[in-house]
């Protein structure tokens, strides 16, 4: 009979292993988990700041330095604040620019170029983000 019992384990010697097991798989699950999120709010900044770029050179394409009520730069550069939502912007990120265009000699096309800074948690360093957007000007 003593022999047996020495073969077989007690039961409370496997609590405290489970316990330890758990907390190590859920430390890497959550960070695993954590990751995942901040890669998607990065992909999210950067499709947000490809959209504004593209919602600004369109209010600056129908409003062309040609126009007869020409867009300013400080429109440009809240036009493309107010289509970022979810992205702190401000006009120092933004440019906008009316550069001639290479195609059509005598036309103008309008650019704007947002540059952000996205902070990767968990990580001391940031990209930068930057996207591009330039059509031909209408009027």
């Amino acid at each position: 009979m003593r022999h047996r019992a020495k073969l077989m384990p007690r039961k409370g010697s496997e609590a405290g292993q489970s316990l330890v097991e758990f907390a190590l798989s859920a430390m890497v699950l959550l960070t695993l988990l954590l990751g995942t999120m901040n890669l998607a709010y990065g992909i999210y900044c950067y499709h947000t700041i490809s959209a504004a770029a593209r919602d600004a050179v369109r209010y600056a394409i129908v409003r062309g330095p040609d126009s007869g009520s020409p867009a300013t730069t400080e429109q440009v550069q809240q036009a493309a604040i107010r289509a970022a939502v979810g992205v702190s912007l401000t006009p120092n990120n933004i440019t906008a620019s009316w550069p001639a265009d290479l195609g059509l000699p005598g036309k103008r096309d309008a650019k704007v170029t947002i540059t952000y800074r996205y902070q990767v948690l968990m990580m001391p360093m940031a990209l930068t983000l930057t996207s591009t957007s330039q059509m031909l000007v209408s009027q």
